[in-house]
């Protein structure tokens, strides 16, 4: 059986050393939890934008319909009624690619800004790691 026999400075060492150990993990945790909340706060913000964005395309989409459909009641001749289908799927096409392409875009966009916090903080806490490591050794 061994005895440990420690000095009043081993003690107050081990004791901050310790100490400091749990503020470090306490400012990790801290860190860790407000980019969490900022990574929420900016995935909610970007999903309130697509969701705008996405009414304003049906609302877009509604009116043109309408006036869609005003078009093919002033057709008086199966050519005014061919020509005018064309016209309509040609425009609903190129809506349908810029919607698309804005969707697309804002996505990655809140998938890229989302991603930052926790990118960051998690830079932040490898350099840490490393530094820590590189005084140790």
């Amino acid at each position: 059986m061994s005895t440990y026999n420690f000095n009043q400075d081993q003690v107050e060492k081990m004791t901050q050393t310790a100490t400091q150990q749990a503020e470090e993990f306490a400012n990790y945790s801290k860190s860790g939890f407000d980019a969490w909340m900022k990574t929420t706060n900016i995935l909610m913000d970007g999903a309130q934008n697509l969701m705008k964005s996405c009414t304003d395309m049906a609302n877009q989409a509604r009116e043109q319909q309408a006036a869609a459909t005003k078009q093919f009641m002033s057709c008086k001749t199966l050519n005014d009624m061919t020509e005018t289908s064309t016209k309509v799927a040609q425009e609903l096409t190129e809506q349908t690619m810029s919607n698309a392409t804005t969707l697309s875009e804002q996505t990655i966009k809140v998938c890229m800004e989302t991603a930052e916090p926790l990118s960051d903080t998690m830079s932040n806490g490898f350099k840490a790691t490393k530094k820590a490591a590189s005084k140790a050794a």
